[in-house]
């Protein structure tokens, strides 16, 4: 019998690969004549991943049939985004009905301080559904899983250079007509507030969307849909979940649903081709900075 090393299904000795998660089964009884007596095929059973140096020395050739670390499947991304969307309702739930209660919280809430740590919770939230099901349990392991532990490629200057060409793109067609724009909440509100506490409506688009989307929507669920899909289907996915957290603005202009449709084509592109997930980051700030640039110039 062969056992999945990531779902811990059972299968005969003649299955090659899981069905359910498409990973290689090892051969674990060729493993157990290589390694000492005492290391039993329970024992490699239960172990999904081995030490590097020790795969590579007992598998040689064979070294990808161990699964390797922060490796995931379409179901964790799957789990993930049903996790985040209940969380989210329970979240939006809660501050419903603190407003309802509490008069004072409301008023709170929609300050700028208010404003921006409400932002920070709910990223914080979002981020604890993709530490637990990306199986990290430190946070060196996640900034290692999600890529956050590598240091910025060449492919970072190309992202920026294309999400400020998409921005200037989009910024065409709204002047020339073609389509309607959006007026975003926290710009808004930004030009109607005054003194320093105005700023905090700022700092989730401009320095928490950055770097907390990024974790969650490249750094785990498009590397999660990879582990089971294609790029093209897999970046899909991405855009329906972008649709999804971003429906005010899909919903209301169809060059904004292009734009970030494109944009986000272009961050899984970028993904799929640089191991450091800072690539995406800075394109993703690039993009949303730009757009303060745009707004009042």
């Amino acid at each position: 019998m062969k056992r999945c090393p990531y779902c811990g299904t059972e299968y005969p000795d003649d299955v090659v690969v899981c069905p359910i998660d498409r990973q290689p089964l090892p051969d674990l009884a060729r493993l157990q004549s290589l390694l000492p007596d005492e290391t039993t095929a329970e024992a490699l059973a239960d172990t999904p991943v081995l030490p590097q140096s020790q795969t590579e020395s007992v598998m040689g050739d064979s070294a990808e049939l161990a699964f390797p670390d922060y490796r995931w499947s379409a179901r964790d991304a799957w789990k993930c985004i049903a996790m985040i969307v209940m969380l989210e309702f329970l979240f939006d739930a809660a501050l419903f009905a603190l407003d309802l209660h509490f008069p004072g919280f409301y008023k709170l809430r929609v300050g700028g301080f208010g404003f921006f740590s409400v932002a920070l919770l709910h990223y914080a939230i979002e981020l604890f559904a993709v530490a637990y099901f990306a199986r990290t349990e430190t946070f060196a392991s996640f900034c290692k899983a999600v890529g956050l532990d590598r240091q910025p490629s060449n492919l970072a200057w190309f992202g920026v250079a294309l999400a400020l060409a998409i921005r200037v793109f989009g910024h065409l067609v709204l002047i020339f007509g073609w389509s309607r724009g959006v007026r975003d909440y926290d710009i808004l509100a930004f030009k109607n507030a005054f003194g320093p506490e105005r700023y905090l409506y700022l700092g989730p688009l401009l320095f928490l969307a950055p770097l907390f989307e990024e974790c969650i929507y490249r750094g785990f669920l498009y590397k999660a849909f990879r582990g089971s899909f294609s790029v093209v289907i897999s970046t899909i996915f991405v855009i329906g979940w972008t649709t999804y957290t971003h429906w005010s603005q899909y919903s209301v202009s169809w060059m904004a649903a292009l734009v970030l449709s494109l944009w986000t084509i272009a961050q899984c592109y970028m993904r799929e081709k640089s191991d450091s997930l800072w690539d995406c980051i800075f394109c993703h700030a690039a993009f949303n900075w730009s757009l303060i640039f745009i707004e009042f110039h």
